[in-house]
């Protein structure tokens, strides 16, 4: 078994993570502490789990769970899932419920309307960590953007363009 100081700085990083994110929007300030504060993986390991997590079913950021398994085996991996998804989901269980109660609410509407630029422009940061970690060449570039067209204008699964991508992309060397 790890240290288990590492595996309450572990859960306490993820539950953290886990308030302070809406559906990966806080890629940016996951790889600052994974990778930068902390140093307990590397940006090739973070851009890994990350692509890794997409490709399975589910939340899409069951990456934490390997960047735990990568961190401390079994045992981080056990303590960065319950701290990222218990906390929040107890309390979104509890939003949901309020939500509900109060959405006639005319600020519910103005309050709704207040976070999407907010989760825009989180998003974006995590699109911008992403391609600073995964962007080493103009054949990368290239790959990335022909996903991205891909993906925006059919109706094609995201997984066979990730898959597909993956296929390309280790075709031509990268």
């Amino acid at each position: 078994m790890p240290d288990l100081q590492l595996l309450l700085d572990i859960f306490l990083t993820f539950v953290r993570l886990g308030l302070t994110g809406f559906g990966g929007t806080n890629l940016a300030e996951m790889e600052r502490l994974l990778v930068g504060q902390w140093g307990w993986i590397d940006a090739r390991t973070f851009a890994n789990g990350f692509a890794l997590g997409q490709l399975m079913p589910g939340p899409n950021l069951l990456a934490v769970t390997h960047y735990g398994l990568v961190i401390a085996g079994a045992w981080g991996a056990a303590a960065a899932t319950v701290g990222f998804y218990g906390p929040t989901a107890v309390l979104s269980a509890a939003a949901a419920l309020l939500w509900k109660r109060h959405s006639a609410h005319p600020w519910s509407l103005t309050f709704r309307d207040a976070l999407l630029p907010f989760g825009g422009g989180v998003m974006l940061a995590g699109v911008l960590v992403l391609g600073q970690t995964s962007l080493h060449s103009w054949a990368a570039a290239a790959l990335a953007a022909l996903a991205f067209v891909i993906l925006r204008r059919t109706r094609l699964n995201s997984a066979l363009v990730v898959v597909g991508a993956a296929v390309l992309g280790a075709l031509i060397g990268l």
